[in-house]
């Protein structure tokens, strides 16, 4: 391994360790990370990104989340972390009978846009959404990375009523986003598939499960639109 892999690595983990730190004073996973596995694929494409940027200790907490979102780099971790999130708010929603939706916001035909424009046009693009993600969602809301072109939301609190509206609005929002890269211009689309508990699922993989087989459902008919799992 040469020394700039060896310092990409290195910066790596002192940033998986900075967003462990701050996840962990905040309470949000009271427990040991162990191995979890979903069925879902994680591509293992690399990205210079965050070997290229120094770490700051002084970064803000709100960042250092942006940061795991967008970053490729930090795409399994953010994946696995999300993954522990779900499990965690699904059993706080059945201790006290309360409802919990999720989302899977895909970008639609992003290998496209790559083939065209690039690795730098895809990652424009893919920090575009990811921009429109967070400042589309509460407080309370809990956004991850699942795939490269696929972006979780956890909302606690949120029958299907509240999940379809802020469903429908993220498709709304993106369907109007433009993003300019490389002399390019590229209209954005996104397919949104969402699962409610409760429902059917009563297991955290069975939610996933389910609202992964609606995203992918919706993206192989054109996607732009929003489906949900059946009840």
């Amino acid at each position: 391994m040469g020394e700039n892999a060896k310092e990409g690595s290195k910066k790596e983990v002192l940033f998986q360790r900075r967003l462990a730190e701050l996840r962990s004073k905040n309470e949000q996973f009271p427990w040991t990370l162990g191995e979890t596995k979903a069925e879902f694929e994680i591509p293992k494409e690399e990205s210079k990104l965050l070997s290229e940027k120094e770490l700051d200790r002084d970064l803000s907490e709100s960042e250092v989340e942006r940061r795991a979102l967008l970053e490729l780099a930090s795409l399994s971790f953010n994946f696995r972390t999300f993954y522990k999130r779900l499990h965690y708010e699904l059993r706080r929603a059945k201790r006290y009978t309360r409802p919990l939706s999720i989302l899977l916001v895909a970008v639609d035909r992003l290998e496209q846009i790559g083939n065209k424009g690039g690795n730098d046009a895809k990652m424009q693009v893919i920090e575009a959404v990811a921009r429109v993600v967070l400042s589309s969602i509460r407080d309370v809301d809990i956004p991850g990375r699942c795939r490269e072109d696929v972006f979780g939301i956890i909302l606690p609190e949120t029958p299907r009523s509240g999940a379809e509206v802020a469903a429908e609005r993220l498709r709304t929002k993106l369907e109007d986003l433009n993003v300019v890269a490389g002399w390019q211009n590229y209209t954005i689309t996104a397919s949104v598939g969402a699962c409610c508990y409760p429902g059917r699922a009563i297991e955290a993989e069975e939610l996933f499960a389910q609202v992964v087989e609606v995203l992918l459902a919706t993206m192989r008919s054109g996607g732009n639109s929003v489906a949900f799992a059946e009840p």
